[in-house]
């Protein structure tokens, strides 16, 4: 699992742009614990079957 580091002051353009940063402190949280009820069915089927047990490996495809 890699080490997540805070995001750079730049990436506040991100957030005025309407997106929210995961907190370095999210990433590493069990996805069993994590809201997963907007992935759309691709999503989910990818989930399942790639396994990812974080909410880090989940949003950056650990396993490509």
């Amino acid at each position: 699992m890699p080490d997540f580091t805070p995001p750079p002051p730049w990436a506040a353009a991100f957030e005025m742009g309407g997106f929210r940063l995961l907190d370095v402190n999210e990433l590493p949280m069990s996805l069993a614990s994590a809201d997963t009820s907007e992935l759309a069915e691709e999503e989910l089927e990818q989930v399942s079957y790639w396994r990812p047990s974080t909410v880090g490996e989940l949003t950056f495809n650990w396993w490509d």
